[in-house]
């Protein structure tokens, strides 16, 4: 499927105490549709410290940009949100259907059911499936094209200016962007499925998964599944657990509210090297760390190992 030129690590992704699994998934599925993150270049000092291996990525649009940004050797789109990994497939078949970044456009913004019909006939497997299926325009319709929310009219518009939202990171509406999301898609290199990060079984799956296909960990991108209610604490458990699976330059990718709160994100990681080794309480007080200090301030943050946090 892809030349992998990575030594991929022994050791398994082995289970440890799993509490009682009784959380599910978002209280009102396809909230966290539209892309709210709408300065992703600020992150471009991390995306590129990438090794360029998998990008495994919760969301929607930030899947995809942060795989093109980092120019990923494959992307593994992850939620708890039904209609997250939807998105991505539908996203994954407009991709693999177009002929180039126009062609995309028109499909993704205006072409109808029957075109996508037509067009699900050059494609084979899901793809095929799923770019054939009224549903499947129906959802895209109602839900991007239509959203409620103008994350998606933001995105959907060209970024002229360094403030504009999504500027230098819209692969709608750049050429090599767009291309190399449009490669991994047409060569099977995308993939979309359910995996809630609090549960430890779910996680070991996709570590499975991920080694069974040869693929070395790039970057581990959670948004800001660290701020939830005991984030901090899920993502040190869930990055120590990809951890026995990753290599020493896997960067494992986070985002906080910068001051004040909802208007805008900064960056942070942790790269495999640095928090192999230490147990969940430490990289979980990293964390906190972290978003405090970037909750503080108004400036616009990209961290890696950020010594402010590590050094406690």
């Amino acid at each position: 499927m892809l030349a992998v030129a990575f030594v991929l690590l022994r050791a398994n992704c082995t289970p440890q105490a799993d509490p009682p699994a009784v959380e599910t998934g978002p209280s009102a599925p396809g909230i966290y549709l539209p892309p709210n993150e709408q300065h992703p270049a600020v992150a471009l000092p991390i995306y590129r410290k990438s090794n360029h291996g998998v990008y495994v990525s919760v969301g929607t649009e930030r899947s995809f940009i942060g795989a093109a940004l980092t120019r990923a050797k494959a992307l593994y789109v992850i939620d708890y949100d039904p209609l997250a990994v939807r998105f991505a497939k539908v996203n994954r078949a407009l991709l693999a259907a177009s002929t180039n970044r126009a062609d995309y456009a028109t499909l993704r913004l205006s072409a109808s059911q029957n075109d996508w019909r037509k067009r699900s006939q050059n494609l084979t497997g899901e793809d095929k499936e799923t770019l054939a299926s009224p549903d499947s325009w129906a959802f895209w319709d109602k839900k991007v094209r239509n959203s409620w929310d103008a994350g998606f009219g933001h995105f959907h518009t060209a970024p002229q200016h360094p403030n504009d939202p999504f500027f230098a990171s819209n692969y709608l509406f750049d050429d090599r962007l767009y291309h190399h999301l449009s490669r991994l898609a047409k060569s099977g290199r995308i993939w979309a499925q359910l995996v809630d990060l609090r549960h430890e079984e779910e996680v070991r799956v996709l570590c499975d998964d991920l080694k069974s296909k040869g693929l070395p960990l790039g970057v581990v991108d959670t948004s800001d599944v660290p701020n939830a209610e005991s984030g901090s604490s899920v993502a040190a458990h869930y990055v120590t657990l990809f951890s026995q699976y990753a290599q020493d330059n896997t960067l494992f990718l986070s985002t906080a509210a910068a001051h004040p709160p909802g208007m805008n994100w900064s960056y942070y990681a942790f790269s495999r090297g640095k928090v192999w080794g230490h147990d969940d309480n430490t990289i979980q007080r990293w964390y906190e760390i972290e978003m405090k200090k970037i909750g503080a301030t108004h400036d616009l943050l990209a961290l890696v190992d950020d010594p402010d946090a590590t050094s406690h």
